[in-house]
């Protein structure tokens, strides 16, 4: 039986273009009708709040795509949304939500102040559109592409680096483990957290060209690494390092309020997102 109570019902408050427009998705549908421009985002509700405030569901990531899908429809496969694409739908959803300005508590690298400070979050969006995404570079004449982990792939890499960080914290914790036994266990979790480490980049890497030749199966991709010098390895981290950086959300421009300071410095917004929608304030972390 219908009621008038459904014309109440919660509305679309904004539409958004997703950075990406679909390039990292390939013949995959993550979006109904693969439509990536004027996407409607509508506010969270009662259930979607007590969503992100489910422990074992944000560690999981099912409490972000559970999230997502309720307040943009038009999500169908959220798990392999790319990583700055989720940073601006989650972004967008918060807005449609409590509204375009959050509070931020910061601290000034200059004289350690700590003052909160209002951003607009439709300015970084803005800002975030409008950034020149660069996804290649050359290493020893080789030309690497690059692409966005999915959130899949985030989520899956962070709980293995987690279920290791828990690991050696039992190890350090165990009183009854002899010193010998303690470091050789220590070693093995290195062991794997390098490997994981490679993974990791070998992950963001697309495909490999040279000489008109291109490599994009990720199992060579990986022996080709793994059989290289220390030297090459490391140039390729960092390169890919420096350009995921630019997939991240911009840098906020904050002035410090202190009267023996005002100095100019930048800060981040830290996307915890049990806090990002739990409270109107976000803690952010200074860049060095």
């Amino acid at each position: 039986m219908s009621s008038f109570l459904k014309e109440y019902s919660r509305q679309a408050k904004l539409y958004i273009d997703l950075p990406s427009q679909g390039h990292y998705y390939n013949d995959k549908e993550v979006l109904k009708d693969n439509q990536y421009s004027s996407v409607p985002v509508f506010g969270m509700n009662a259930m979607d709040e007590i969503t992100f405030k489910t422990p074992d569901a944000l560690l999981s990531g099912t409490a972000t795509t559970e999230v997502m899908q309720s307040c943009i429809p038009h999500i169908q496969d959220p798990w392999n949304i790319v990583g700055f694409d989720i940073d601006y739908i989650l972004i967008a959803i918060r807005i449609a939500t409590y509204g375009d300005t959050m509070s931020i508590e910061t601290v000034c690298p200059h004289c350690s102040a700590v003052h909160e400070n209002d951003v607009m979050l439709t300015k970084i969006l803005e800002n975030f559109a409008n950034c020149p995404v660069t996804n290649s570079f050359e290493v020893d004449g080789f030309k690497i592409n690059l692409r966005p982990l999915s959130y899949r792939e985030n989520t899956d890499f962070s709980m293995q680096n987690f279920a290791l960080e828990r690991q050696v914290l039992a190890i350090n914790n165990n009183s009854d483990l002899k010193r010998e036994d303690k470091e050789t266990q220590l070693q093995e979790i290195f062991k794997q957290s390098s490997k994981l480490n490679l993974l990791v980049a070998v992950s963001h890497i697309e495909s490999i060209e040279k000489n008109g030749l291109t490599e994009s199966v990720s199992e060579n991709i990986l022996e080709f690494i793994e059989n290289n010098d220390a030297e090459f390895y490391t140039k390729l981290r960092d390169n890919i390092k420096e350009l995921t950086e630019n997939w991240n959300l911009p840098n906020i421009d904050i002035q410090c309020v202190a009267e023996e300071c005002g100095k100019p410095y930048k800060t981040k917004l830290n996307l915890d997102y049990s806090n990002f929608f739990g409270v109107r304030s976000l803690n952010s972390r200074n860049l060095i």
